[in-house]
């Protein structure tokens, strides 16, 4: 059965299938260019070598090459008339594309380099800087399922029917499915919901990383706790100074999770994306 090819684009109240609006244009391929890691070394005159910094990485293109085969001159113009307006736009949004159909990229308007082929015939090639430097799955891990399809997996790791997101056990384990770490301090997406109840606070240690958030005073059953990336809120309202600053990141694969304290009622949700090198 022969794989259907289609270019998507998602802007935040849509999807649009950029074949359905344009009637003749083909995806043909994507292709992403590798990362470009920034070291952020630091030279120190009389000092042999450089002093290491933490490694990030800076945004990279997406090419994506599109035909289009019409029936006469006006057909291409038309065509054109309608790439722009489809791609040129305000707000940055995402692609995806049936290469990769489980991933999406942040995207910013992109070049648009037209081939003329003939009167009717046009190859294009759209190159889009990905912003984020990363690709993201489609969904966030509160849509998990393993029987549905729609998630890849690319640090070597099988994943089990037992991958979960939410836990009611003070000692879990989360599963990331990246081929990165998730960390916050990179503008990485991560939300991490909490429900409990305890006179004198509770900490969440991930085993894997090390990492440990504490937080100390009394929290209600009925009161939401969310640890928004880097940053805590207690009904809705931030609470940073009732903390330690800790910031919680999920390496590649199984992170094994275990909270401390007299806590009851316990409940607790990760929602993250996959991101993708």
């Amino acid at each position: 059965m022969n794989k259907v090819s289609f270019l998507k684009l998602i802007t935040n109240s849509e999807t649009i299938n950029v074949q359905e609006e344009i009637p003749g244009l083909i995806f043909l391929d994507a292709k992403q260019e590798y990362p470009i890691a920034n070291s952020n070394s630091i030279e120190i005159k009389g000092i042999d070598g450089e002093l290491p910094g933490s490694i990030t990485y800076s945004s990279f293109n997406l090419i994506i090459r599109l035909g289009f085969d019409g029936f006469d001159s006006i057909d291409s113009y038309l065509a054109e008339d309608a790439l722009r307006k489809l791609f040129f736009r305000r707000e940055y949004y995402y692609i995806i594309t049936s290469d990769s159909p489980n991933k999406k990229y942040a995207v910013e308007n992109p070049q648009i380099a037209p081939s003329v082929k003939d009167s009717s015939t046009i190859e294009f090639e759209l190159t889009f800087k990905v912003y984020k430097g990363y690709s993201e799955s489609l969904y966030l891990t509160d849509q998990f399922s393993l029987g549905d399809g729609k998630w890849q997996f690319e640090n070597g790791l099988v994943p089990d029917s037992d991958i979960k997101y939410k836990h009611t056990r003070t000692l879990f384990e989360i599963f990331n499915g990246s081929s990165d770490t998730i960390d916050p301090r990179h503008s990485h997406k991560l939300k991490i919901r909490i429900r409990l109840a305890t006179e004198t606070g509770f900490k969440i240690i991930n085993k894997k990383t090390g990492d440990v958030f504490e937080y100390i005073g009394e929290l209600k059953a009925n009161q939401s706790f969310l640890i928004d990336g880097g940053y805590p809120y207690k009904d809705q309202k931030r609470c940073g100074r009732q903390t330690n600053h800790g910031i919680i990141r999920l390496a590649p694969g199984y992170n094994t999770f275990e909270v401390w304290g007299k806590i009851s009622k316990f409940e607790i949700e990760f929602v993250f994306p996959f991101i993708y090198r």
